[in-house]
């Protein structure tokens, strides 16, 4: 359930970034990537379509995604993501150990950690 409700969570922040943030707009420009994160067995999997107008998000398996990111099971992602927050290296090791397998352009999946460092609110000024 945790990791089903991150995937809405960045679904949500990737669309308003796509309308308020002008650096994240550039990074969409001559982009047309459609990205799907699943469990393996597809219980939870959620895409995100990102092109120069913006995101677009929804739930479910999509007929036809440029890349898929599939983790062991929902558990296992939403700890990985939980702790990909203090080092990249969770994915790497994931990766290597066969619990989350890169289906299709994995440069994509590099563009997106591009990304990251909009995904998260920033402090408020004063």
């Amino acid at each position: 359930m945790k990791f089903r409700f991150v995937l809405m969570l960045l679904g949500w922040r990737l669309r308003w970034l796509g309308r308020h943030n002008e650096g994240f707009r550039q990074q969409l420009e001559h982009r047309d990537v459609l990205m799907q994160w699943r469990t393996f067995d597809g219980r939870v999997a959620r895409w995100y379509h990102f092109t120069p107008q913006g995101v677009k998000h929804g739930a479910g398996l999509h007929g036809a995604p440029t890349m898929t990111l599939n983790f062991r099971d929902a558990d296992y992602a939403f700890r990985t993501l939980r702790a990909s927050g203090k080092s990249q290296m969770v994915f790497m090791e994931g990766m290597q150990g066969g619990d989350i397998k890169v289906e299709g352009d994995p440069g994509q999946l590099m563009w997106f950690m591009t990304l990251m460092k909009f995904i998260m609110p920033g402090k408020k000024k004063r």
